[in-house]
């Protein structure tokens, strides 16, 4: 079984949000990292409680990240490489730009930002990249530039802005053809299997 780990960006991912509403519909097999402060972007903190809810949990793991929830994970998976084993599916949702935050949290509150350490890391966990034309917190051409450091082939939404409420997502069906569906296998009829034991036989 995979559980699913949702790392929301700054704000928290309000009720309406999409990371909210698939975080109800997986209930029991779906974690949440929470924040003392979620508009108190500091990365070091925001890492050390995603590794206080990852660590544990023993099954193979998913995370489904937005926003500042991607350079969190980022980060946390670079700094912690023993978690990359348990991490079997990674989904990062319109990240935000790591030249606007610092050590202070916030770059315009910080004496530094993270634009250089960030386009040094590798992530190591099979990875969908999921981008925006328009999104304020991320120019398309700097998303570009992320997907190719990172190595990642980025999905381009188009206009859809942040990929949040504010954008117009509640619901985001099309977040599950990039998800492990724990759905049960359909039922196989009778010329399946005909065709499966003739594929096995020759």
């Amino acid at each position: 079984m995979t559980h699913t780990v949702i790392v929301p960006g700054v704000g928290g991912s309000e009720h309406n949000h999409w990371q909210s509403i698939l975080q109800r519909q997986l209930m029991s097999s779906c974690s949440r990292v929470q924040q003392s402060n979620w508009n108190l972007p500091i990365l070091k903190d925001w890492v050390a409680e995603f590794v206080k809810t990852v660590a544990p949990i023993k099954d193979d793991i998913q995370i489904v990240a937005h926003s500042f929830g991607c350079l969190t994970t980022v980060a946390a998976l670079a700094q912690h490489p023993e978690l990359n084993s348990k991490v079997k599916n990674l989904v990062l949702v319109a990240p935000a730009n790591p030249a606007r935050f610092g050590n202070a949290g916030f770059a315009r509150d910080s004496q530094n930002d993270y634009q250089a350490y960030f386009h040094q890391l590798k992530i190591l966990a099979p990875t969908h990249l999921i981008i925006s034309e328009n999104d304020p917190w991320l120019e398309f051409q700097d998303a570009l530039q992320l997907a190719k450091t990172w190595s990642l082939n980025p999905v381009n939404l188009g206009q859809v802005g942040h990929i949040n409420v504010a954008s117009g997502f509640g619901a985001f069906p099309e977040l599950e053809k990039h998800l492990i569906s724990e759905k049960p296998p359909k039922h196989i009829n009778i010329s399946d299997v005909n065709k499966y034991f003739f594929k096995f036989a020759i």
